[in-house]
């Protein structure tokens, strides 16, 4: 079984760079192959759940945040995202993605 994942344009790009991740299936959305959906399927109910998903993200963030600083910087992040896709997941403009920040916006458009 297949499921997809859509994400908020802002993040295509980096949860498509994002370990694990398969290609795109459509603009805005990604599709788990079945090694990963078996992977972020930590119950093995057939069925990633939200908190699932979460752990998955949270998981990435750490690997995408190369100096451990808590933040991502536009260096740590796929050279494919743009100025504006930064600036809009940057919500409190201080120039860096928070922990906070990126998992306020990988969830907000969480499918289960």
């Amino acid at each position: 079984m297949k499921k997809f994942v859509t994400l908020s344009a802002a993040f295509a790009a980096l949860a498509i760079s994002a370990p694990g991740w398969a290609a795109p299936a459509s603009e805005g959305s990604v599709q788990l192959s079945p090694a990963q959906m078996q992977r972020l399927d930590t119950d093995k109910n057939g069925a990633v759940s939200r908190s699932e998903y979460q752990a998955f993200m949270e998981e990435s963030f750490a690997k995408l945040d190369a100096n451990k600083d808590g933040h991502l910087s536009k260096s740590e992040l796929p050279n494919n995202l743009s100025a504006e896709q930064f600036a809009a997941m940057d919500a409190n403009k201080d120039g860096k993605i928070s922990r906070a920040e990126f998992l306020q916006q990988v969830m907000k458009e969480y499918k289960g």
